[in-house]
């Protein structure tokens, strides 16, 4: 955990006792309590990525491609683009994609923690240059493309 990650849960700690709650929370409940506030590899949270979900889908069509897109961090292209393939053709609602959205958090929080590395955004292999017309702009042309 760094400085500012310890700084946030030990606040949340204050202000649940501030509530009345004087109990000292256990392992559980510290966890729920870092989960809040992001304390993971990336310092994200799951109202993050959805945010950025927001983002992205909201101002996507301003940039060429996903790819060219402002990421704030490199997991949120692999998280985000994984949630919009996986929500194609079954529309679901914001609390759907908010859960969509922690799992794949977590997924890459553990891939990380495993040793794996975030890939980074790479810009899509352009589609192959054909020579020549293509059999259908022959046929189009009146030319005979098989003799």
């Amino acid at each position: 955990m760094t400085e500012q990650q310890l700084k946030s849960v030990t606040q949340l700690c204050v202000n649940r006792c501030m509530s009345g709650n004087s109990w000292v929370p256990d392992l559980a409940e510290f966890m729920a309590l870092m989960a809040e506030t992001g304390a993971n590899s990336f310092g994200l949270t799951q109202t993050n990525v959805m945010e950025e979900y927001q983002r992205w889908r909201r101002d996507g069509y301003l940039h060429g491609t996903s790819e060219q897109f402002p990421w704030r961090h490199p997991v949120l292209y692999q998280i985000c683009t994984e949630m919009r393939s996986l929500s194609i053709g079954r529309n679901p609602g914001y609390s759907e994609l908010s859960s969509m959205a922690g799992k794949l958090l977590a997924k890459w929080i553990q891939k990380v923690g495993m040793g794996y590395s975030v890939p980074p955004v790479r810009k899509a292999l352009d589609a192959p240059k054909h020579e020549g017309l293509t059999p259908a702009q022959q046929l189009a042309a009146g030319v005979r493309y098989v003799k």
